[in-house]
């Protein structure tokens, strides 16, 4: 899963609501959430300026406004040493104009933190997440395409004495798209992984992993030539978890990722990745977190073969009131893209995006949340048809209970 595809078409909603059953009492075991968000998008295709719009849509407009209904269950138990997690939405989306985007998301998430002693421990974890991918590149197309994301994982962790811990996990994700075709295709990945964390006396922790997966792809355009459906990942990777004061964290990761595709090496990519977030609480009333990431991603077409997502981002929060929060975040990435198969030249392909969002929320009622929210969405790029600019501006409603 990339970190692009957070940008989806309610990333304010979402950055305002963030955790949207933690109003209700922490004790409750069973939560419900209702809510209602109005979005206007301004762009809603992500077509950049030079396209024809009357050509692809039927009409000159690029924007529409979106009605969100949303309805929410959370049932969070403990039984001894178990603790049992599950959370559910239904969103119903529908758009003024574009009528025929209409779609009803369903998204889930369950866990079950187990432990079988005191020092034999881990997670038992399934998600689905369906969202719209602005990163498919279909702009020039006039289409939205819709993502779904799965993921089923087990981990565990023994404690082996001292400060060693041993550690170990195997899981499974898959990728799906309503478009027939998308450059990073539909994918299924299987796969696992097994390592060592040293804690110190601290609560600092320092751990490795090795992880191993294969999987497949499908769906890439029919005029791709090379291409790779099976492929396997190798990856060694470091973990800091640090928390210097009391008012201060930092997780840090370092890795090196090796792609293999199965007779087909002209696919083939490796390199450094990785990330770091920290966070700051200033004061009672202020926070700030701040990180910087880099990936490697699949990207299938005759001139590329995979591309860098280099990013960094800052958000500082100010909670002026018991009852009133505001939150800023600005977001901006690299993108460069290599790999062209043979016979064809690189297209020296380089895009950036920027993200910057601020955000007011209200809670009149311990229950409720009243949120307004504003966000600017960016991709310039060297190459024509691959830019767009889009505004959003939402207001949103939530009761928990």
């Amino acid at each position: 899963m990339t970190l692009m595809r957070r940008l989806s078409l309610f990333a304010p909603a979402l950055l305002v609501l963030a955790s949207p059953f933690v109003q209700a009492d922490e004790l409750d075991t069973l939560q419900f959430k209702v809510g209602e968000t109005v979005q206007h998008d301004s762009n809603v295709f992500r077509l950049s300026d030079s396209a024809n719009t009357q050509a692809l849509l039927g009409t000159s407009s690029r924007s529409d406004t979106v009605y969100d209904t949303t309805l929410g269950i959370k049932l969070d138990k403990r039984y001894s040493l178990q603790r049992f997690e599950l959370s559910a939405t239904a969103d119903n989306f529908h758009y003024n104009r574009f009528s025929q985007l209409d779609y009803t998301a369903v998204n889930y998430a369950a866990a079950w933190h187990w432990s079988l002693t005191p020092k034999f421990h881990g997670n038992l974890t399934t998600d689905r997440r369906e969202y719209i991918d602005y990163y498919a590149d279909l702009q020039n197309l006039g289409e939205l395409n819709h993502r779904t994301d799965r993921t089923t994982a087990l981990d565990g962790e023994y404690e082996l004495g001292g400060a060693w811990r041993l550690l170990g996990g195997a899981y499974h994700q898959s990728s799906r798209s309503s478009v027939a075709y998308t450059f990073e295709g539909d994918y299924g990945m299987t796969g696992g992984e097994a390592g060592l964390r040293y804690v110190f006396a601290s609560g600092t922790s320092l751990a490795y992993r090795y992880k191993f997966d294969h999987g497949e792809y499908s769906g890439l355009p029919p005029g791709t030539l090379f291409f790779a459906s099976n492929f396997s990942d190798r990856t060694h990777e470091l973990r800091l978890d640090w928390a210097p004061t009391g008012r201060t964290t930092l997780n840090a990761r370092l890795a090196y990722q090796s792609r293999t595709n199965d007779g087909n090496g002209v696919r083939d990519f490796s390199g450094l990745i990785g990330g770091a977030d920290a966070s700051w609480a200033i004061t009672a009333k202020t926070s700030l977190t701040g990180g910087l990431s880099r990936q490697l991603i699949s990207y299938q077409t005759n001139t590329d073969s995979y591309f860098t997502l280099d990013s960094i981002y800052i958000a500082p929060t100010w909670r002026a009131t018991e009852k009133t929060t505001v939150k800023l975040r600005l977001e901006h990435g690299w993108l460069g893209f290599y790999g062209p198969v043979p016979g064809f030249a690189s297209d020296n392909r380089h895009d950036t995006t920027n993200l910057a969002s601020l955000s007011l929320e209200w809670k009149p009622l311990r229950t409720v949340t009243l949120a307004a929210a504003v966000v600017r969405d960016t991709r310039g790029s060297n190459l024509p048809g691959f830019d767009y600019k889009n505004t959003g501006i939402s207001l949103s409603a939530i009761a928990n209970f």
